[in-house]
């Protein structure tokens, strides 16, 4: 088993006769297996235990990664809705006060006063 795991790959156990009797899955792996596997399956419950790590033990990336679906279904949601998203503009290393609204149609670059918590659009449609 040991000389399997090492490998980091998926890797099918096969018996004297050559047939499969088994597959070995790398946890790392296992997000790219699970949307194959019907999720109501012991092996899902059991895969879905073993590779669950809680968030306050994810890495930034980790967390990112976890969370990216449910943010961009809220960001989604915001459009359809009429309202806006806000982004940290990051063309300027000088434009820490400088945000992107993104609208369903178009976005504005504006400027937010951190003391009064106005804002100015600078350009419409950029």
């Amino acid at each position: 088993m040991n000389e399997f795991a090492g490998q980091d790959t998926l890797s099918i156990f096969v018996n004297a006769r050559q047939e499969p009797v088994g597959v070995l899955i790398p946890l790392k792996h296992w997000s790219k297996v699970a949307p194959s596997i019907d999720k109501h399956s012991e092996l899902h419950r059991l895969m879905e235990q073993l590779t669950y790590k809680p968030i306050f033990e994810c890495s930034l990336k980790e967390l990112e990664d976890r969370l990216r679906p449910e943010i961009e279904k809220v960001e989604a949601q915001h459009l359809n809705a009429g309202q806006y998203n806000v982004y940290q503009y990051t063309g300027d290393a000088k434009s820490k006060n400088m945000f992107v609204r993104q609208y369903a149609d178009h976005r504005e670059l504006v400027r937010t006063d951190s003391t009064t918590g106005q804002s100015q659009i600078l350009n419409r449609n950029f």
